[in-house]
């Protein structure tokens, strides 16, 4: 497989993605934010693979802890590049950013990812797809969301255990919610990342970056951008 010209074009549509996102709105409201997810990976057999994330978000300029996830699933590998998963999310997320009350999402979901390398093994990228079933406080029925990102990494010549990260993501709302105005069908959010990876074993990699997060808001709420200094602890056994 040639890459060929490839880093160009994911430069330039990711520039683009950026453009379109921050003109969507003329004036959004915005916070700086600190995500700090755990992910861990581990083979429990030939095909059964087990996976844990843990994430805390710290928002309100950087202030206060506005969400903490817990998100355990199971896959079941096809083969060495295509996964089935299914999985549930805990999440606890504060009423308003700078609040010590916290309100519980129940989501359960399934996926699907697909991870590749080209370039002898210097070029990895990976598709993730995620269909959610979010079960949010006073809402009978379950508002449903698809995800799909799109996650890069180049190795770096020569840079020894280090690497270049870039990812998208673009989530769609596929339900419509009586009790909610801000759940309604369409294209609730998208995330542009970029940032660098260092591999201190086959096994541990940490990465770190600038994450831009655009949220839609139905009106008359305006839509929410966030910029975001992401860490990321990978585990992998």
């Amino acid at each position: 497989m040639s890459l060929t010209g490839q880093p160009k074009r994911i430069i330039f549509f990711i520039i683009l993605m950026l453009m379109l996102n921050t003109s969507a709105e003329a004036n959004p409201n915005s916070d700086f934010q600190n995500w700090i997810p755990v992910n861990i990976n581990a083979k429990l057999g030939d095909q059964l693979r087990g996976f844990l994330e843990l994430q805390p978000r710290v928002g309100n300029d950087m202030s206060h802890l506005t969400a903490m996830m817990i998100r355990p699933a199971i896959g079941w590998a096809i083969n060495d590049k295509a996964t089935l998963w299914t999985g549930y999310l805990m999440s606890a997320d504060s009423v308003t950013p700078d609040s010590d009350n916290y309100r519980i999402e129940n989501r359960a979901f399934q996926g699907f990812t697909w991870k590749d390398t080209a370039n002898d093994k210097q070029f990895i990228w990976e598709v993730r797809n995620r269909l959610e079933e979010r079960f949010l406080p006073r809402n009978t029925d379950p508002s449903i969301r698809w995800r799909t990102r799109l996650r890069i990494e180049q190795l770096i010549p020569g840079g020894a255990h280090w690497s270049v990260i870039a990812s998208e993501e673009i989530f769609f709302n596929l339900n419509n919610n009586a009790n909610n105005a801000q759940l309604q069908t369409g294209t609730q959010q998208n995330r542009l990342y970029l940032g660098v990876g260092y591999r201190f074993a086959p096994e541990f990699q940490v990465e770190s970056g600038y994450l831009y997060q655009h949220v839609w808001k139905s009106s008359p709420a305006a839509d929410q951008n966030n910029n975001v200094w992401m860490t990321n602890l990978n585990v992998n056994f």
